[in-house]
């Protein structure tokens, strides 16, 4: 929960960005027994943010099974354990990508939240920037840079 917290931080530092996030609870530890308390919940205030549940950790397997696919798209040496169970992990994913059949690789993915949260960040601060405008190239025939007609 202390993840939970440091997310709800860096928002707040990035109070500007146009984002969405989408935080997934999932049972992992023997304790996760129900879904999140509402004073749990309360811990990332933010209106860009959506909480969800999955007690089937269908999230975390659909991960596991894009990387072992494809391993080295999302930079890894080899498959992961069958077994294996994403949590307590934060991946940034850029404008761009689009979940498929497959969780598009992520621009920035790491774990646990608490140790990763200032290069999320850092990742989110940057996926967020506004794309700069094309500067056109002396000579170019750019619409916007010609003369008026006349």
């Amino acid at each position: 929960m202390r993840g939970a917290s440091a997310l709800d931080r860096v928002l707040d530092q990035l109070k500007d960005a146009d984002l969405r996030v989408f935080v997934v609870w999932e049972p992992v530890l023997k304790t996760d027994v129900a879904p999140p308390l509402s004073r749990v919940l309360a811990l990332i205030d933010d209106s860009r943010v959506a909480q969800y549940w999955d007690p089937d950790r269908v999230l975390s397997a659909d991960f596991v099974r894009s990387v072992n696919e494809a391993p080295s798209k999302y930079g890894v040496d080899g498959p992961l354990p069958s077994e294996f169970i994403a949590w307590d992990v934060v991946a940034v994913f850029g404008r761009s990508a689009r979940w498929d059949r497959d969780l598009p690789p992520p621009d920035y993915y790491g774990g646990p939240v608490i140790q990763s949260i200032d290069e999320a960040g850092k990742a989110i601060d940057e996926a967020t920037r506004p794309e700069p405008s094309p500067v056109p190239e002396p000579g170019s025939s750019d619409p916007a840079s010609a003369p008026p007609a006349g």
